[in-house]
C-alpha cells in the first residue's frame, strides 16, 4: 500500500509547509477520513486544470507533523512539511509523449 492520497487546499501552502487540516483527519481521495498522526508520509493533492482544460491536480508529497504555532493561531492543527521534490503537477510525473 503506497501513500495516502489526502484532499486539501493548496492555498495553505506557506513554503515548504502545506496545511492540511483544522481537525485530526483530512479528506482521502475516495472520501474517507483519513486520521494524521507525526511522521505519515502522505501525498496532498488539490484538483486542477491544465491550459486546456484537462485535470492536472497539484500534488506534494512529504511528511505529516502538527503545525506550527504560527499556523495553529489559525486554527491549523496539521501540516505537511512537504520534501524536496516541492509542488508540481501531476502530469510533471508522466514521461513525454
Amino acid at each position: 500500500m503506497g501513500a495516502p492520497r489526502l484532499r486539501t487546499d493548496f492555498n495553505g501552502l506557506f513554503g515548504d509547509v502545506l496545511c492540511l487540516s483544522h481537525e485530526d483527519t483530512c479528506p482521502g481521495e475516495n472520501g474517507e477520513h483519513v486520521a494524521l498522526r507525526p511522521g505519515m508520509i502522505v501525498t496532498a493533492y488539490d484538483e486542477d486544470v491544465d491550459d486546456e482544460g484537462r485535470r492536472d491536480d497539484l500534488i506534494a508529497s512529504g511528511v505529516v507533523e502538527p503545525s506550527p504555532s504560527w499556523l495553529q493561531c489559525t486554527g491549523s492543527r496539521w501540516v505537511l512539511l512537504i520534501d524536496h521534490h516541492g509542488v508540481r503537477n501531476e502530469s510533471d510525473l508522466r514521461p513525454p509523449s
